[in-house]
C-alpha cells in the first residue's frame, strides 16, 4: 500500500505490472537509482527475467528514496 502524496489517496499495489504502472505514470520523482532500478527490475519481472520478490524489494526503496508513506502489510 501506498498513499499518493498529491491526493493523500491510498493505493494498493498487488503486483509488478501496477507497481510499473504507478512508477512510470505517477511517481513523484522522474529520477534517482532506486527509481531507475525499480523500473528495470519490474520490467525484467514483467518479461520473466527476475522474480517478483526483486520487484517488490526495489519498488520499496523507491518509495524511501522518493518519500512515499507506505505500508508492507505483513512483510
Amino acid at each position: 500500500m501506498i498513499i499518493c502524496r498529491k491526493t493523500g489517496q491510498l493505493s494498493t499495489i498487488a503486483s509488478t505490472a501496477e507497481a510499473l504502472e504507478v512508477l512510470t505514470n505517477s511517481w513523484p520523482i522522474a529520477d534517482g537509482k532506486a527509481f531507475m532500478a525499480a523500473l528495470l527490475i519490474c520490467s525484467d519481472v514483467e518479461a520473466g527475467i527476475r522474480e517478483p520478490d526483486e520487484a517488490r524489494v526495489s519498488f520499496i526503496a523507491a518509495a524511501k528514496e522518493a518519500g512515499v508513506p507506505f505500508d508492507t502489510m505483513g512483510g
